[in-house]
C-alpha cells in the first residue's frame, strides 16, 4: 500500500449531481407526500436500469442519462391487481417514466423535475 500527500479537492454541485445510483424510497409524488415506503427506485448506473416496487407490482425501466436529464424506455412490471387507491398511485408514479426528466441529488435526496416542476423527490435508502 503506497501513501502520498495530496491537496484535498472540494466536490462541487455539479460532481454531486453525477452520482446517478442508489436505492431510494419515495416521499413525494406531483408535490403529494407519500405514506411508507411502498414506492421505491433503485437505480443502477453501470447498466442503466431502474427498478423497484410501484406499490402493488414490481417494475423495470432503462434509461440514458445526459448531464442532468434522464430518458427513461417503456416500464416494464408484473401485472398483479390491487385496489383502486394502490393501483391510481402506481400508474401515478410509473407515468413518470413517459418523458425526459432533468434530475438532481444532493446528500442523499433525489428529485427528478418536468418543465422545472418537482414531480418526485426521494431519500436514499442506507442499509
Amino acid at each position: 500500500m503506497t501513501y502520498s500527500c495530496t491537496t484535498a479537492q472540494k466536490t462541487s454541485v455539479q460532481d454531486e449531481t453525477s452520482i446517478f445510483a442508489g436505492t431510494f424510497i419515495v416521499n413525494t409524488l406531483y408535490g403529494q407526500e407519500i405514506e411508507g415506503n411502498d414506492l421505491n427506485v433503485k437505480i443502477n448506473d453501470r447498466t442503466s436500469k431502474i427498478s423497484g416496487f410501484s406499490g402493488c407490482n414490481t417494475y423495470s425501466v432503462g434509461f440514458t442519462k445526459n448531464k442532468n436529464s434522464v430518458t427513461f424506455s417503456q416500464p416494464i412490471g408484473t401485472r398483479i391487481l390491487c385496489d383502486e387507491v394502490v393501483m391510481n398511485k402506481e400508474r401515478q408514479f410509473l407515468n413518470i417514466f413517459t418523458t425526459t426528466k432533468e434530475f438532481s441529488i444532493q446528500e442523499d435526496t433525489l428529485v427528478l423535475y418536468e418543465d422545472g416542476k418537482e414531480v418526485l423527490k426521494a431519500t436514499r435508502f442506507i442499509f
